[in-house]
């Protein structure tokens, strides 16, 4: 048996299979990292040591263990989309630092986020995740401009929120870079120049 910091124990085999469960995750997440937008069975057992066969003892099938790789990609780039804490200074000031952030953040979840798109339709769970991503977003639109969204009606403001939100989203910086074949300067003054004209009206 195996000790537990609240005093309770876990036999052997849960410990292990614990252990093995994050090693398939770090081996995907390392591939991601590498580029490899959807990482195979194949690459998984090559990576992790473990057979395709012992893999699957610890998810329920494939999607199952792409909605864990999305899961955890999210939360170590989630602090990229407000890595300074509470925002503060001028509009200028606070668009640059949204913009700039918003680049990265897209940057870093490129393969997890064509990967949840093209299965999302497929896996409704992976659908939610998506749903529950794109709110953690509209929160941080909410804060960056908080002072000039309170000065409007509530209805203008929700509008104002959800184009900001549509604007540097993943699909539009998709869009913008893939079939626009805008650099990420080009994308930079773009969305600067839009949420300007937005909360400058």
């Amino acid at each position: 048996m195996t000790g537990t910091a609240d005093g309770g124990t876990i036999d052997g085999r849960t410990a292990r299979r614990e252990r093995n469960r994050s090693e398939v995750l770090e081996a995907a997440l390392g591939l991601v990292d590498e580029g490899v937008i959807d990482p195979s069975v194949e690459q998984l057992t090559a990576r992790s040591g473990l057979s395709a066969r012992s893999i699957f003892r610890y998810f329920d099938g494939l999607d199952d263990l792409r909605r864990e790789v999305i899961r955890c990609h999210f939360e170590r780039v989630r602090p990229m989309i407000d890595p300074t804490g509470p925002t503060d200074g001028s509009l200028d000031s606070r668009i640059k630092r949204f913009v700039d952030n918003r680049i990265r953040f897209n940057e870093a979840i490129a393969g997890p986020a064509r990967t949840a798109q093209a299965r999302a339709h497929a896996a409704p769970f992976i659908a939610e995740d998506i749903h529950f991503y794109r709110q953690v977003l509209d929160a941080s639109v909410r804060r960056h401009f908080a002072p000039e969204l309170k000065a409007r009606p509530k209805a203008e403001a929700e509008d104002t929120i959800a184009l900001i939100n549509v604007l540097v989203s993943f699909d539009g910086w998709d869009l913008m870079t893939q079939d626009h074949l805008r650099s990420r300067a080009q994308v930079r003054r773009a969305w600067t120049l839009a949420i300007e004209s937005l909360l400058r009206r």
